[in-house]
């Protein structure tokens, strides 16, 4: 009981420390839903070279883990070009980096659904490209593609668990650090677990929910 009270006891700065995680998760999401847009249209360009290079940018940004990306970021970018950036920002964009890819794979996935004689009744209309995208084509992507980004940003919040060994003081961090001092590390990393699990469940319910919403307006 002892043990378990001094976890409680640390709680809110536990809980202080799950804002830094949200935070990351939050912009990183944004910001990749921001860039897989830039990335699927290099995808559906004419130009063969231009598809070639949104292609491996997905292939490549997919390739390796989180962790390696904050590492190299954090640690490989400084020393390389001599910019000393904040952990949290290196987080945001080593996440963005990894989940632009995985965003731009959603968008292709649902642009696929939409049906094809839409363009040619936009064109008939004689809407450009772009007001066609604008107006038609990508507000029913996103909203088709709501429960995938709510899933995707469940995953980039369960991958921001590791932006502590950078010095983010997210919720694991400042779980390790009290573990350190008091030598409970079963119960502190099982709170956090405990934590996570909660989060995951709550957003996963949304996802289905809404999921199921959006298939029966259809």
């Amino acid at each position: 009981m002892n043990s378990w009270y001094v976890v409680l006891n640390h709680l809110p700065d536990m809980l202080y420390g799950l804002r830094y995680t949200f935070l990351i998760a939050i912009v990183s999401l944004a910001l990749s839903m921001v860039f897989g847009g830039l990335v699927i249209s290099l995808l559906r360009s004419k130009s063969a070279a231009i598809r070639a290079m949104g292609f491996l940018y997905i292939q490549v940004f997919r390739s390796l883990s989180p962790y390696v990306y904050v590492l190299l970021v954090y640690f490989a970018l400084a020393g390389a070009t001599g910019w000393k950036m904040d952990p949290i920002t290196a987080a945001i964009i080593s996440l963005t980096l990894l989940n632009t890819a995985y965003v731009a794979e959603i968008y292709r996935s649902v642009l696929l659904t939409i049906d094809g004689g839409q363009w040619e009744a936009a064109a008939a209309m004689g809407l450009s490209p772009w007001k066609t995208n604008s107006i038609i084509i990508w507000p029913q992507a996103l909203r088709t593609a709501i429960p995938l980004l709510l899933n995707q940003f469940i995953v980039i919040l369960k991958d921001s668990a590791i932006v502590g060994v950078i010095g983010v003081k997210d919720i694991l961090y400042v779980a390790n650090a009290q573990a350190s001092i008091t030598y409970k590390q079963f119960e502190y990393l099982t709170a956090v677990g405990v934590i996570f699990i909660l989060i995951v469940f709550v957003l996963s319910r949304l996802s289905m929910s809404l999921e199921q919403r959006l298939a029966w307006k259809h």
